[in-house]
């Protein structure tokens, strides 16, 4: 659990030393941008519904951790998606299920987000809970 804590604030502190929306805007291109490949994973099975972009997460499981790949075809949400993966991946099920992220909640973000965006990114948090659940089982 500890490292899941660990990861976010070190995510949290990269945007609060941005400090304005258009910066943090501008390094998610950056790093949207730079995660511009495309994945072996980029199929139906892996493509989340009820998003307004697509996004796609893949999930794995190697020595009782999961591990999780993502992509957008959005540069932002591809940025967030892959902010999420390193929050949530090579993490114990158990951990991922009982882990409440506040990165919702840091008010530098919740300015940032709309509520479409918010809604994916709870879309995918709810999805990475629910592959975890299938793992325990």
């Amino acid at each position: 659990m500890n490292s899941l804590i660990y990861r976010e604030k070190k995510i949290l502190h990269i945007f609060s030393t941005l400090k304005s929306k258009n910066n943090i805007y501008k390094y998610l291109i950056y790093v949207g941008k730079k995660i511009n490949y495309s994945p072996f994973f980029l199929n139906k099975n892996n493509l989340l519904r009820g998003c307004q972009t697509k996004i796609w997460l893949f999930f794995f499981y190697k020595t009782k951790y999961i591990f999780i790949l993502s992509y957008s075809d959005s540069i932002i949400i591809r940025a967030l998606t892959f902010f999420l993966t390193k929050i949530y991946s090579n993490n114990l099920p158990i951990n991922i299920i009982n882990y409440r992220s506040f990165l919702f909640k840091n008010k530098i973000l919740k300015s940032f987000f709309s509520n479409k965006r918010n809604n994916a990114l709870k879309i995918i948090l709810n999805h990475i809970r629910y592959q975890a659940v299938k793992y325990l089982i």
